[in-house]
């Protein structure tokens, strides 16, 4: 049985007087890919920024095993989840190599690592499993977009965390390089929280999907036990047609 890493319990969040996530309840297990979709505006981004500490919930609480993330500092959290936005910015003449290197920041000690040859080891791992490590002298304001998507998901794999959060991670990605990236949690035994949008990849390689709509989750559990036209229509007002593949469904067009 996969214990529980992340427990949410009574969630609520609002911006200003308009309420975005109304009394959410939710359980993550270890070692498995969570896929939160719905239609824009429907909490996703919202509740995938509360379980990361970039917002704080008006009331409910946040579980990362037995300890409530608000008791968390910054870098206790660091050590524990590592997370890539959608959108990223870096000074325009860092190198590859340097802004991988912040990943070991939460390690450090005023500024200092307790521990270089594993810092070292660890940002080498993150920049060839991301097929960075040719570009690692290359200023990152000179790469594609794709690559600088791969740079950032290799400075948080150098983070060397169990909990992956990925916002839009295939964004700017050709098919090879989003199927490395999600992949990472069978070959490297990771938790990943995800936001996608396409729906069809969150099908196939997520373990679990959280259905969300008007801040509420309507629909979690396993895609082949919860993707049905119904809750399709519900969720992005939309009707599809769903077939399998490998055992997992698989939306089409009508």
């Amino acid at each position: 049985m996969q214990d529980n890493i992340f427990t949410v319990k009574d969630l609520s969040f609002a911006y200003g007087k308009q309420k975005v996530l109304d009394d959410l309840a939710l359980t993550l297990h270890e070692g498995t890919i969570t896929t939160l979709i719905g239609a824009n505006g429907c909490g996703k981004s919202t509740l995938f920024n509360l379980m990361t500490k970039n917002l704080k919930p008006d009331s409910g609480e946040i579980f990362l095993r037995d300890k409530n993330i608000a008791d968390l500092k910054l870098k206790e959290f660091a050590r524990e989840a590592a997370i890539v936005h959608q959108y990223n910015t870096a000074p325009m003449d860092i190198s590859v190599e340097k802004l991988v290197s912040y990943g070991r920041t939460p390690y450090h000690t005023m500024g200092l690592s307790p521990n270089v040859k594993k810092d070292e080891e660890k940002v080498n791992w993150a920049m060839e499993i991301t097929d960075t490590l040719k570009h690692k002298h290359k200023a990152v304001s000179q790469l594609s977009g794709g690559q600088k998507q791969r740079v950032w998901i290799a400075m948080a794999l150098a983070q060397d965390t169990k909990i992956l959060f990925l916002d839009e991670p295939t964004t700017y990605l050709d098919i090879r390089y989003q199927l490395q990236i999600l992949k990472l949690n069978q070959e490297y035994n990771l938790t990943i929280v995800m936001v996608l949008h396409d729906i069809n990849q969150s099908l196939y390689y997520s373990d679990e999907i959280i259905a969300m709509k008007d801040g509420k989750i309507i629909a979690q559990g396993l895609p082949e036990d919860i993707i049905t036209p119904e809750l399709v229509k519900s969720v992005f007002d939309v009707e599809l047609n769903i077939s399998t593949e490998n055992g997992k469904p698989f939306i089409l067009p009508i």
